[in-house]
């Protein structure tokens, strides 16, 4: 194997690479909506080695860094994740929720919170919620509906795709779970066809959060 043919095959496999990473960075959804000052809060990462873990129960985990390309945020009921830095973020319809919308295609956007859980049981209140949701959408289409395993507590995952007003058809999905009486969130929408590049930030998200 000739030195020429290895620089060659590495060049390639860094420019994949690299295209691969841009991808994954270049995300973003809806018009800015000015937000009052005490709505959303950053979080003070400490230096590395003197990171604590965060106190109660529920999924909890050390404070860290954002990943490159990302900032850590705290929305309501104290709920911290990670969502792309620069993302617009506004409230959004509904209790205990924040929206942080791609600058560049106000199709895709995150939400993210929580608020006081309901009664219910957690997978029947979302079964309850879908059947009163739906209708109303155009070619609604279930994905999936149940529940997991998140952290040592059970989750809803919820994953749907339906046609919107604005013409393209949407792609959401969305995990929801309790702890210390609260029902948190993590949701992204974005348009069916740009749903490969948002899936990684829900995934981000996901991974990054944790709650008081």
């Amino acid at each position: 194997m000739s030195s020429r043919w290895l620089a060659s095959s590495l060049v390639v496999a860094y420019a994949g690479v690299s295209a691969a990473v841009g991808i994954v960075l270049l995300n973003a959804p809806k018009d800015p909506v000015a937000l009052d000052a005490p709505a959303i809060t950053y979080v003070d990462v400490p230096p590395p080695g003197e990171a604590t873990p965060r106190q109660g129960s529920g999924p909890s985990r050390v404070s860290l860094p954002a990943p490159a390309g990302f900032q850590r945020v705290t929305g309501p009921a104290g709920l911290v994740t990670a969502i792309p830095a620069g993302w617009l973020i506004s409230r959004a319809t509904g209790p205990g929720a924040l929206q942080a919308t791609d600058p560049t295609d106000p199709l895709r956007y995150l939400r993210f919170g929580g608020s006081p859980a309901p009664a219910d049981d957690l997978l029947r209140s979302h079964e309850e919620y879908e059947a009163r949701f739906s209708p109303p959408r155009r070619d609604y289409q279930r994905l999936s509906l149940g529940t997991a395993a998140y952290r040592g507590t059970t989750a809803v995952d919820w994953e749907f795709e339906h046609e919107t007003a604005e013409g393209p058809r949407t792609h959401v999905r969305s995990m929801y779970w309790r702890a210390g009486g609260v029902e948190y969130f993590i949701y992204a929408a974005s348009p069916a066809t740009r749903w490969a590049e948002t899936a990684p930030i829900y995934s981000t998200m996901i991974a990054q959060s944790t709650t008081p």
